[in-house]
């Protein structure tokens, strides 16, 4: 019965931080393994109870060329519920994503160095992200066009 106790303030503790955590940053990439030919799409969710959140600082990208990027982001509100004689604060949730399309400019393991936010003077980072790229099918060059054979004048 102890155990059960226990066991039952630890996980109401999780929930309870987890459910105040004020920001989180996550960064995730499609593919790990590709081929110099391939694109990758990198994705860099930030979640925050704040309503307005600052630019993260985003990875160079090395060894990476960026062809095309997007940006969207939600807010959402909960409100106000009304408990006993008084009332609970509502709950704000914005949501920002930036995603970048990728292309491998190089071969071998390539690294994403971890982007990072800083939301009320505490900083969120993500970790770094490894991608294999392996070569792709080498695209022949034009061969240059020859001329047909010249009749020789006499």
């Amino acid at each position: 019965m102890k155990k059960i106790i226990i066991l039952s303030v630890i996980l109401t503790s999780l929930f309870i931080a987890k459910a105040f955590a004020q920001a989180s940053i996550k960064a995730e990439v499609d593919k790990t393994i590709v081929t110099s030919d391939d694109i990758i799409t990198y994705k860099l969710i930030v979640t925050s109870s704040e309503k307005n959140i600052p630019k993260p600082q985003l990875p160079k990208f090395t060894g990476f060329k960026i062809i095309s990027s997007a940006q969207s982001s939600t807010v959402s509100f909960t409100p106000p519920l009304r408990a006993g004689a008084g009332f609970t604060k509502g709950n704000v949730k914005t949501i920002v994503v930036y995603v970048f399309a990728l292309v491998p400019a190089d071969k071998g393991t390539l690294k994403i160095e971890p982007s990072s936010i800083k939301i009320k003077n505490e900083t969120y980072s993500t970790g770094t992200l490894e991608i294999e790229v392996k070569q792709g099918e080498v695209k022949p060059k034009a061969e240059p066009e020859q001329k047909p054979p010249q009749p020789e004048e006499t």
